[in-house]
């Protein structure tokens, strides 16, 4: 079984939709943090397209900790969240700043409730909150979902550049630390560092908090490099064929698609 949280009123072919509010009539109606009919180690894949962002911290903890609880081992979760550090880097440089705090914010919240953004992420925290639940083999995922995790905002007169940070993960493990103690130590404590806390309820020394954001961890920079230049050829390499037959035709869309992902790339590393 394949989830799809957060569905709102969006079914993508082949997951099971999950959402909170009824009038999207999902197929399971429930509270992400709280999935308590969908058994342990029921599901292959969990994907949180732009949902994480609008449940209070830490709250949006008790979600990941249930996307662990029910994916099998070797499961797989993609989170797509607004990506706060490329577009804090913006708002800094004065890009399209009314547009980055709307995304910030979220403005669908004037409307409904459920859309509101109330807290948000770096690659560095995702990582840390995963990889305390037993997951690694970290990796980036380019979307297909016609959600926000294929989101873009404005750069300059003609461009884009990507605002959604997609990272994904293979259950490896068991959780280093008890999920349920962990939520309530950080209900008690929201504004500690996570790793910080993880560590004093596993009794050890906390570790330096001035190091820069663990936001991307080497192996997969290297794994995003290694895309960008693979794209970069592709593109070199469709741009120089023509096609050799009608059906063949529709390759020449794939450098736009393609320069799209390399924009996305060039803009994390």
């Amino acid at each position: 079984m394949k989830l799809y949280v957060g569905s709102r009123n969006y079914k993508p072919d082949g997951y099971v939709t999950v959402d909170i509010d009824p009038a999207n009539a999902p197929d399971i109606v429930a509270d992400i943090t709280d999935m308590a009919v969908v058994a342990d180690a029921s599901c292959d894949e969990v994907v949180a397209g732009h949902v994480l962002e609008h449940i209070e911290w830490p709250d949006s903890f008790a979600a990941i900790a249930e996307f662990a609880r029910v994916l099998k081992p070797g499961g797989v979760v993609k989170i797509a969240v607004p990506d706060m550090a490329s577009l804090l880097r913006m708002l800094l440089s004065g890009e399209s700043a009314f547009h980055v705090m709307g995304l910030v914010y979220g403005l669908g919240g004037r409307v409904n409730t459920f859309e509101r953004h109330r807290y948000g992420f770096t690659p560095g925290m995702l990582a840390d909150i995963l990889e305390t639940l037993g997951f690694g083999q970290f990796d980036w995922w380019n979307s297909s979902l016609a959600d926000a995790s294929n989101g873009w905002a404005p750069r300059g007169l003609d461009e884009r550049i990507g605002m959604s940070l997609n990272m994904q993960a293979v259950k490896i493990g068991t959780s280093s630390v008890d999920p349920k103690a962990l939520h309530q130590e950080l209900l008690r404590t929201p504004m500690d560092d996570f790793v910080s806390v993880v560590a004093r309820l596993q009794g050890r020394e906390a570790p330096d908090m001035q190091k820069p954001d663990r936001a991307i961890s080497p192996k997969l920079l290297q794994l995003m490099h290694f895309q960008l230049i693979e794209a970069q050829q592709r593109i070199r390499h469709l741009e120089g064929r023509p096609p050799a037959s009608p059906q063949q035709a529709g390759l020449r869309d794939e450098p736009s698609r393609l320069r799209s992902a390399v924009r996305r790339l060039i803009a994390r590393l």
